[in-house]
């Protein structure tokens, strides 16, 4: 994508931002829409400035957890995939118990992890690492087998062996579909992350958010989910970057 064309784009975002705060502002305040309800935005942003140390730490924790989280998930259920990909008897064998674990909500495991690794960072991180595997896992092996049948036949002609195959064929074949996950996966992990904080943790944005409600502190408590929301987004447009830099060829599957 152009430059041009990426800030158009950007703008025009930010636009539609601005129209919709815009929008919450006058409605909150034309039928005076009670604070608890839902707070006027100006009533928000008051909170994040006054708050904003707080905020900021918040931010920090659960931005680092929900990354360690997404690159644990993803290099666990990327080198799986491989191993699906490379051998089907497995894939049949393993794929069933990672649907069933993914198939679990998500507030049923924390509790579990909680017992399991203790109260702190790492059942934040392990909750994290959960959400981001399954989309990982999947996408990774559908996208190492997406060569047509005829661009398989070519390499065997030419006798090119295995890691040739892949590093000229399957992985660049697999990086659209991996970076489909990884877009998945970014926001999921900072939404996993702040469920693991409301029973595993004592800080970080999801501990805030339950804590303010808590307290009937509702401007701070959406100021919260507010900067939760901006982590989850910028989490999903740095994906998106991400892949508009590294894939840039077209890829023919069957």
């Amino acid at each position: 994508m152009s430059a041009p064309r990426l800030l158009v784009g950007v703008l025009r975002d930010a636009a539609a931002v601005i129209a919709l705060v815009a929008i919450w502002q006058l409605v909150t305040t034309a039928f005076a829409v009670p604070t608890f309800l839902l707070p006027q935005p100006t009533v928000i942003g008051q909170a994040l400035l006054s708050n904003a140390d707080h905020i900021g730490a918040a931010l920090v924790q659960t931005t680092s957890e929900a990354a360690l989280g997404f690159v644990g998930g993803n290099v666990l259920g990327l080198v799986l995939a491989t191993v699906f990909a490379r051998w089907g008897a497995l894939a049949r064998v393993g794929l069933p118990f990672a649907v069933a674990l993914r198939s679990v909500p998500l507030i049923a495991i924390t509790p579990l992890l909680t017992i399991m690794f203790g109260f702190g960072p790492a059942t934040i991180v392990i909750m994290a690492t959960l959400i981001s595997f399954f989309p990982a896992l999947v996408a990774g092996a559908a996208g190492l087998r997406a060569p047509s049948a005829e661009a398989l036949a070519l390499m065997r002609v030419l006798d090119a062996p295995e890691r040739v195959l892949y590093a000229r064929l399957r992985i660049p074949a697999a990086l659209p579909f991996v970076f489909a996950a990884f877009k998945i996966t970014a926001p999921a992990a900072v939404l996993a992350a702040m469920v693991a904080e409301w029973t595993a943790a004592n800080s970080g944005l999801g501990y805030l958010i339950i804590d303010a409600g808590e307290q009937y502190r509702f401007p701070l408590m959406w100021a919260g989910i507010v900067a939760a929301t901006a982590l989850a987004v910028g989490a999903f447009a740095v994906a998106s970057l991400a892949e508009r830099r590294l894939i840039s060829w077209p890829v023919e599957t069957a």
